[in-house]
């Protein structure tokens, strides 16, 4: 943060705080826990096994918010010895989590759940000292360790529809207690240079796990044909499409609500805890499509996993409506349509060969970056999409 201590000091001319060294050394144990959720997903069975897959991703997620989250309010102390410590005892608990995630919904349930909860009782320790919120005991890092994190560990020590009941109940509350609890919110300030490069570099994570399910698919292969190196080139084509998506215009806008925003702790809560979530989920259903369009892509799809390409590109795509509402009141008619449109593919994909629903999501999301480039190159006034505003507090 720029201030001396937690939430509601008053703000400085401190220099900009950069994401540091062990911050992006602990990044690495939420790249094998991506890889592994791909993983997980891409191995199921059944359209039932898909949401049961992601559901793993929302406790991964809510730890890496809250670290993520903790660094800022910490600020140049994170890089003093007791803030590394925190950080490394955070990524031990993650990677114990990480390791869980094959045989979660088995005889690995406990250390999963064991695991998180261990995480969650560093942060809390970590964030007292801090006083982030204002003396409120009731607040997100606490509801994580005394509310979602008993029902995760019962929920590790019951087997079958009980746990994931547990673990479903466990989540919802983590998703929900940041909008649900009064909190000082108008008193809560971040550093606005340190959180829009933590969370980009989380997309860049999600983006490589796409390079690395498609490009290992690829290698894999017994011959290199031409067809498999169009495949392969379209399927690069798509990733930096959706790297363009985010980094050349998106970017920046977050930062921008960030620093002009009366309440930060809006734009922390809606852009970057919930709005991203959905951006890598949607990339890591983006990644198992095409790993499944590497291995067989002109075949029609046979199972759920063959199909998430299209939902996954427009439940990414979404995101951008749902932060550009919460950050400016209303999303643009441009990504509305597209997410609309990838929507629309994912309805008729099934009767489609893998390449051919890949080839179209491409030109949908390439088409938007040119239109998006032009329209702004041309000094042209967004064209929004009429939406009721509400409260944004």
């Amino acid at each position: 943060m720029s201030e001396t201590t937690g939430g509601g000091a008053a703000q400085t001319t401190a220099p900009e705080q950069k994401v540091s060294w062990s911050e992006l050394f602990i990044d690495l144990v939420w790249v094998f826990s991506v890889t592994e959720i791909a993983a997980a997903l891409a191995r199921g069975h059944g359209l039932g096994s898909v949401p049961l897959s992601l559901l793993l991703l929302v406790p991964l997620w809510w730890g890496w918010v809250g670290v993520t989250v903790y660094s800022n309010a910490a600020g140049v102390r994170i890089e003093a010895a007791r803030g590394r410590l925190v950080l490394f005892a955070v990524a031990a608990c993650g990677l114990g989590m990480a390791v869980a995630i094959p045989g979660s919904y088995g005889d690995r349930g406990l250390l999963f759940a064991a695991s998180y909860t261990a995480l969650r009782a560093v942060l809390w320790l970590a964030m007292r000292p801090l006083n982030f919120y204002r003396g409120a005991w009731v607040n997100p890092y606490s509801v994580s360790l005394f509310l979602a994190s008993p029902l995760f560990l019962l929920g590790g020590l019951l087997p079958g529809g009980w746990r994931v009941g547990l673990w479903t109940l466990a989540a919802a509350v983590e998703v929900a207690s940041p909008r649900l609890l009064r909190l000082p919110v108008k008193q809560m300030t971040f550093e606005t240079a340190h959180l829009p490069e933590r969370f980009g570099l989380f997309i860049i994570l999600a983006l490589g796990e796409t390079v690395v399910a498609m490009g290992g698919q690829a290698a894999a292969s017994r011959h290199i044909t031409a067809g498999l190196l169009g495949v392969l080139g379209l399927s690069f084509a798509l990733i930096c499409a959706l790297w363009w998506t985010y980094f050349h215009f998106g970017a920046s806008a977050v930062q921008h609500a960030l620093r002009t925003t009366k309440v930060q702790a809006r734009i922390v809560r809606d852009v970057f805890s919930y709005a991203h979530l959905a951006y890598v989920v949607g990339i890591i259903c983006v990644a198992v499509g095409l790993k499944k369009l590497m291995a067989h892509p002109l075949d029609a799809p046979h199972s759920a996993q063959d199909l998430l390409l299209a939902p996954g590109a427009a439940l990414y795509l979404a995101g951008f409506l749902y932060s550009r509402w919460r950050m400016f009141g209303a999303p643009t008619v441009f990504r509305s349509a597209a997410a609309v449109g990838c929507l629309a593919l994912a309805g008729v994909a099934p009767l489609l060969p893998l390449a051919v629903t890949a080839a179209l999501v491409a030109v949908i999301i390439v088409a938007l970056n040119a239109l998006e480039f032009f329209w702004v190159r041309t000094n042209r006034p967004l064209l929004l999409v009429p939406v009721p505003r509400v409260a944004r507090d």
